[in-house]
C-alpha cells in the first residue's frame, strides 16, 4: 500500500507507511517508559507528569495526545501484564 486513510485524521491527513512505523515506533517507546513508571508505582498522575519522548515532541498535537496515551498504557502495565 501506498497510502493510509485512517479513521481517525493522521498528523497531516492521510499516511505513509514511514509514518505509521514511526507511530509504531512511538507507541512501543512510551510503553516501555510507562512499565518502568508502573514498576515504580508512578501511575497514573506521576507518569503523565514525568514520562516524556523528546524525539517526538515536534509532532502536532503531542502534548495534548501524550497523557490520554500514557492512561492507556497505566491502565495496561498498571495492573500487573
Amino acid at each position: 500500500w501506498d497510502k493510509l486513510i485512517p479513521g481517525h485524521p493522521f498528523r497531516g491527513g492521510l499516511g505513509t507507511k514511514q509514518h505509521i512505523q514511526e507511530l509504531l515506533a512511538y507507541m512501543t517507546e512510551l510503553s516501555a517508559e510507562v512499565k518502568k513508571a508502573a514498576d515504580a508505582g508512578k501511575c497514573w498522575n506521576d507518569a503523565e507528569k514525568e514520562v516524556r519522548l523528546p524525539r517526538y515532541a515536534h509532532w502536532a498535537n503531542y502534548e495534548q495526545g501524550i497523557a490520554t496515551n500514557i492512561r492507556r498504557y497505566c491502565g495496561y502495565w498498571g495492573r500487573g501484564f
